[in-house]
């Protein structure tokens, strides 16, 4: 009778204690959004004769117009419009309000855009290069191209900013222009936003300019051709009869650098060529105290510019005695700027501590490749000392078998057995704590981006064990090469919802003897291992790795599964 009035109330307060941070956990409608500005142009390098696209967005609620009277006294205003967009996301209200202007400049030199003003706030300056008009005596013709590659120095898997300005002088109809083809090696292009236009002058002669981007990542060293482009349009000249007409650019040659073996000290490090790479973290409670079996959530990030969201690995974080760390399933994201793809890499984990006392989480590192100072770098994040404290309801909840006892001195056999009784509440707290810190995320709608993993496993394997036989029989002839794109075949195939699409950002998906020979097939390839590559090593463990998954076993160690699936 003792035994099972301790139970009831200690679950009793379990669920109380469930219920109420539930009911903190769920989303209130806002009232009201602050309103940021932010201030862009859509290139930072004009020339005097041209015009560029100057945008101001506001999100949030905003009245009235942006005051350009500065912006006025150095550029002239050619045309203008405005945009605005309303919705509700998570029952908070969105309010997005953009503003385009197309401008001119008024003479050559290093600007800064003053801040514009809205409803009492400022936008940020922005730093604008007027250089001299183009020099060149005439146009080559009615209609041509020009083509750019940027930087110089180039690295396999890095990214090359590739820009194509189609210049028309005449009237066009039914136009299409065509992406550039690539040639002389595998490279991945994705273009970069949307084309933009504007007006310039060439030999006297006026001309629209119509400007597209890609960002291109080669995947091996040697000589790659960019170009040529294709553009096809209905011609209407001043005279004379309409006619379909076509316009071939020409192609610019990229010597791309095998990758940099990392130094003695960094001999793990993932190939990772970028112009920055960045760790933060934020938790959602910044105290140092955490109380024993309650969750606090924690999220690591990477961001990386010159890279894609599928380049960058994972982050292996150890675990402390005395504390656990259960991480969700990563979110990927890419955004576009002016120097290209920003990546974004990020994690969401339930810290849960499981008995008092002090505890370090150690510093988290991770080496790259700079591309612009062509040298390793190591981007980190400090070491956190952490203060465990006792929980209240965990001590609450152990104080009830106290007073039942007292209360019925005749159960005492059946006090006995509460140290077993309170050992299966405490992990059914922490169990019940890790559900809720995951249920309250997906309530707040985030999608993890690799859900889709689990999903029509039937449909994925034969597709996996085709690749495999790819890669199998690559490995029986020694071709590089040929491994590198059935390992790729079989890794989008494996990983539908976020591929790798590189050996790099491969290996960090396995583990042991798997995850070495993959990064071993990546310095081959990628110059860091001289030599006549074999084959043999990666043919038996992946014959490992597909024997260890068929009995039940995952890629990844994960020692905490049972808890959160």
């Amino acid at each position: 009778m003792v035994s099972r009035f301790v139970r009831c109330r200690a679950f009793a307060a379990l669920a109380a204690a469930a219920l109420g941070a539930v009911g903190a956990a769920t989303p209130r409608p806002a009232l009201a959004q602050d309103a940021v500005l932010q201030a862009s142009v859509d290139r930072p390098v004009v020339r005097d004769n041209e015009s560029f696209t100057y945008t101001i967005r506001a999100e949030g609620s905003v009245r009235g117009e942006p005051e350009l009277a500065a912006v006025k006294q150095q550029f002239d205003v050619l045309a203008s419009q405005s945009e605005k967009r309303v919705g509700i996301i998570n029952g908070r209200t969105s309010q997005v309000t953009t503003w385009t202007f197309q401008l001119m400049p008024k003479s050559v030199g290093e600007f800064t855009l003053p801040p514009a003003r809205i409803d009492g706030l400022e936008t940020n300056a922005v730093a604008l290069r007027v250089t001299a008009p183009e020099t060149s005596s005439a146009a080559p013709s009615d209609i041509f191209m020009e083509l750019e590659a940027q930087p110089s120095t180039v690295y396999a898997q890095s990214q090359v900013i590739f820009t194509l300005r189609l210049f028309v002088g005449v009237a066009t109809g039914r136009a299409t222009l065509t992406q550039p083809e690539v040639t002389g090696g595998e490279a991945i292009v994705e273009k970069l936003g949307e084309d933009s236009q504007y007006q310039t002058e060439r030999g006297g002669r006026s001309f629209l300019v119509r400007e597209r981007r890609y960002a291109v990542f080669p995947q091996q060293p040697g000589t790659l051709t960019i170009g040529p482009a294709t553009f096809e349009a209905m011609v209407v000249p001043d005279r004379g009869f309409s006619r379909v007409q076509r316009f071939r650019s020409g192609s610019l040659d990229v010597a791309v650098q095998p990758a940099v073996p990392p130094p003695a000290a960094l001999t793990d490090a993932v190939w990772l060529p970028a112009q920055r790479v960045t760790l933060s973290e934020k938790w959602n409670d910044e105290s140092s105290d955490l109380p024993v079996g309650i969750p606090r959530t924690r999220e690591v990030q990477i961001e990386a510019d010159g890279l894609l969201e599928t380049q960058l690995p994972e982050l292996t974080l150890a675990q402390q005695p005395g504390i656990r760390q259960y991480a969700d399933q990563p979110e990927l994201g890419r955004e576009i700027t002016p120097q290209g793809f920003k990546a974004t890499r990020r994690v969401s984990m339930a810290v849960i501590a499981q008995a008092p006392g002090d505890v370090t989480l150690p510093k988290i590192e991770l080496p790259w490749f700079n591309v612009a100072t062509q040298s390793w770098e190591v981007a980190s994040l400090p070491e956190r000392t952490l203060r465990i404290t006792p929980s209240s309801e965990v001590a609450q909840a152990q104080q009830q078998p106290e007073v039942a006892t007292t209360a019925a001195p005749a159960a005492a056999p059946a006090s006995r057995a509460w140290p077993a009784v309170s050992a299966v509440l405490a992990l059914g707290w922490l169990v019940t704590s890790l559900l809720w810190w995951r249920s309250s995320r997906a309530r707040g709608g985030a999608v993890p981006a690799r859900a889709a993993r689990s999903q029509d496993p039937a449909e994925r394997k034969p597709r996996e064990r085709k690749a495999l036989r790819e890669v199998e029989a690559a490995c029986a002839a020694n071709d590089a090469d040929a491994a590198r794109r059935g390992l790729l075949e079989w890794a989008e195939a494996r990983f539908p919802a976020a591929a790798p699409r590189s050996l790099g950002a491969l290996a960090s998906e396995l583990n042991g003897a798997a995850a070495r020979e993959v990064l071993d097939l990546e310095a081959h390839i990628y110059g860091a291992a001289p030599g006549q590559w074999e084959g043999r090593a990666l043919r038996t463990a992946l014959a490992d790795l597909d024997a260890s998954r068929n009995s039940g076993n995952l890629e990844k160690e994960e020692p905490l599964l049972p808890l959160y699936r």
